[in-house]
Formats: C-alpha cells, sequence, structure tokens
C-alpha cells in the first residue's frame, strides 16, 4: 500500500486543525450570543407616591426572563433610592405576568439610617434615582434618573403639613395672646416703692419655649417618618428640669405669702418692649445677674443645637448626662438664688405700714374711705378686688 505524499498529510492535519479550532471558538460563544439576546432588566415606571410609609408600585421591564436564571428571585429584590438599598424591605406582592413589584415603604430598624439620609434636610420633595435589586449588587437599569428628576420623594406632605402648621399656630397664637393680656410668663414683685408690680419670670419664660421647641419638633419628626415614638430619655429630662426650675421658683415665692396691701386700682400690665423683657430675664432687684444671664444662654444654646439636628437628623438629639447636669446646675443655681430675691421682697413689703394681726393679712374694708357712689370694683389680675 503506497502512503500519501507528506504534503497531502499536512495539508489534511491543517485543514481538520482549522475545523477543531472553528468548533471550539463557535461553542464557547454560544452562551453569549444567548445572554445577549435577552435583554436586562430595567425600571420604567412607578405607580404611587414615593413617600414613607406609602404603597408603591415599580414595572420592571424583562422581569420575567431575568426571574428565571438561577439565583434570580424576585421577592428578594428591594428599592434602591439614590444607590442605597433599603434594606429589608422586600416585596409585598409580586406579578411575574405584568413584570410588576409593590413595595411598602416601611422605616425599619434595618433601613433606618438610610431613611435618615434620604429625608434630612428638612424639605417638601427632591428628585431621587429610584431602582430595584438585590441587596448588596448593583441595581437595575432605570429611567427614574437624577438628571431626569421624573422620581420625586415626598419628605414632608404639604396638605398634613398645613394640618400641622395650624394646630402649632393656633395653640401659639392662644398662648401669645394670654402672654400678653395675662401675667402668664410673669411674676408678682415689690418695688423699691414697697408697691407691688409684675416682672417677666425667666423660669416660666424657659418652660414655655422648652414646650414649644418639644411639641412641634415631635409634629415635624412623625409628619416625614411616619414615627411618633421619638420622645427619647433625655428630652424627659431637659423638659423635667425646666419643669423643676419653675415649680422650685413658685415654691421658695409661697413658702411666705407677700404681706403688703391690695392697691387700689389693678397692677398694670408692663408692656411688651424686647429690651425690658430680656432685661427683666437676666437681671433681678438688686439689677443684672450672671446666674440669670449664663442660665438664659444655656438655654438658647441647647435650644438653637436641638433644632439644629432635628433638621439634619430627623430625630430628637440625645443630651448626654454631662449636658444634662449642666443644665441641672444652672438651673438650681438660679433657684438658690431666687431666694435672697424673694427675702428682698418681703423687706420692701414690711416696710410698708404692716396691717394689724387682728384684722388679718389685709387690712378691713370697714376702715378704707368709702367708695365713690355708682363706681364699680376695679378687678386685679391676682383674683382680689380693691
Amino acid at each position: 500500500m503506497t502512503r500519501p505524499p507528506r504534503a497531502a498529510r499536512h495539508l489534511v492535519i491543517a485543514l481538520w486543525a482549522l475545523i477543531g479550532l472553528w468548533a471550539g471558538s463557535a461553542w464557547s460563544q454560544s452562551p453569549v450570543v444567548a445572554a445577549s439576546d435577552t435583554p436586562a432588566p430595567r425600571v420604567v415606571q412607578l405607580h404611587g407616591q414615593l413617600e414613607a410609609d406609602r404603597i408603591l408600585e415599580v414595572h420592571v421591564d424583562g422581569l420575567t426572563a431575568w426571574s428565571l436564571k438561577p439565583g434570580h428571585a424576585p421577592w428578594r429584590l428591594v428599592p434602591y433610592l439614590d444607590g442605597r438599598a433599603l434594606a429589608g424591605l422586600y416585596p409585598i406582592a409580586v406579578d411575574l405576568r405584568n413584570a410588576t413589584l409593590q413595595f411598602h415603604l416601611r422605616i425599619t430598624p434595618d433601613n433606618r439610617s438610610t431613611w435618615d439620609h434620604l429625608l434630612s434636610p428638612l424639605t417638601f420633595g427632591r428628585p431621587v434615582r429610584f431602582s430595584v435589586g438585590l441587596e448588596q449588587q448593583d441595581p437595575f437599569e432605570t429611567r427614574f434618573t437624577l438628571e431626569g428628576g421624573q422620581a420625586v420623594l415626598t419628605v414632608l406632605n404639604p396638605r398634613w403639613m398645613a394640618l400641622a402648621a395650624f394646630v402649632v399656630l393656633m395653640f401659639a397664637g392662644a398662648f401669645c395672646a394670654l402672654a400678653v393680656r395675662t401675667p402668664l410668663l410673669m411674676e408678682r414683685v415689690v418695688c423699691a416703692q414697697g408697691l407691688p408690680a409684675l416682672r417677666f419670670s425667666l423660669a416660666k419664660v424657659q418652660l414655655a419655649l422648652w414646650f414649644f421647641v418639644v411639641f412641634g419638633a415631635f409634629l415635624v419628626i412623625w409628619l416625614a417618618t411616619g414615627n411618633f415614638d421619638t420622645i427619647n430619655s433625655a428630652i424627659v429630662a431637659t423638659l423635667g428640669i425646666s419643669a423643676g426650675t419653675a415649680v422650685g421658683d413658685a415654691y421658695i415665692k409661697s413658702a411666705r405669702p407677700l404681706a403688703t396691701q391690695p392697691p387700689t386700682e389693678p397692677i398694670p400690665m408692663p408692656g411688651w418692649v424686647l429690651g425690658r423683657f430680656f432685661g427683666e430675664l437676666v437681671s433681678d432687684g438688686e439689677g443684672y445677674s450672671i446666674y440669670r444671664f449664663q442660665m438664659l444662654a444655656w438655654t438658647v444654646a441647647l435650644v438653637v443645637v436641638f433644632l439644629a439636628d432635628v433638621y439634619d437628623d430627623l430625630d430628637m438629639p440625645s443630651f448626654g448626662p454631662e449636658l444634662l447636669y449642666l443644665l441641672g446646675l444652672s438651673s438650681g443655681t438660679f433657684v438658690a438664688h431666687r431666694m435672697p430675691e424673694v427675702l428682698r421682697d418681703h423687706a420692701r413689703a414690711d416696710s410698708v405700714a404692716p396691717p394689724s394681726p387682728a384684722a388679718g393679712p389685709w387690712p378691713d374694708s370697714s376702715a378704707a374711705a368709702p367708695p365713690v357712689p355708682h363706681a364699680a370694683p376695679a378687678a386685679s389680675p391676682w383674683g382680689r378686688t380693691s
């Protein structure tokens, strides 16, 4: 048997080698071609309001084909806002036939830090990039980008915010009307001439200021996050210190009632002049006092820190124990120095003609001059008539 020429053998081997290379290349590229035929999932439509504690329906093109691949579970998808995953916020409903997902945008302990970042600082709404995806993986492609501005996250609902503002303004208006017309923020003192007078009380102003600050912050945080369990122990301690200051001040003044004669006319209400208001807050009968000034300064500083923290983080700040000790020390110093002020008031009251012991704390009305006929008695803001 004759062998084929060497050149022919080399040609046959080369042909078989080319066929093998072509077959291997086609086999290795066949999965890539098949994968390219399946479009990547893409978020194309949203139904509902993008707001905390709302139901949102998301339409994803290619969701059905994506779910057929191993390891792709649509029930494990979570929303992505500005590239941040809302951890643990899995769909409450999946419809593969219509390629839709439903999410309840709840705030949970797992995603609270993400929500705090998304909702702060306070505003009514801001555009965000919205998508869905598996946790700790890249989210799907989306048409809701920051450039398009088509997905707007509602931070404060305008309707609920208007209702909350109405409630706060209603209470604030009633409070201001009472403060202007009555001695709501004032205390009764004795002036240098021994006559009773009214002046602004630092303890009452501090208590009123903390009440409205905490009350307003509570409503704003509830409107933005839906969370009403926001009052922490530090806030309770702060309110307790301000309330204790007012109670201690009232107790010192009530230990011995002033024995001055009732005025023949109602005690005039001082005008709400800004200079007089702040002047009386930081001064006593002897002039300006450092303990009143430092108490007012620390109160204003903590209120500013409180409001800034609520605005940035949408959460009640947690004052440390050292800061609470400092506030308590400031208030305690104020209460301790109130005793000399009260003693000076009593000394001035005693310098006036004292009432006789048989007549009781007030002079006998029978010894007074007869009233003018048909003249109605004037009402005193302290519950007595002159």
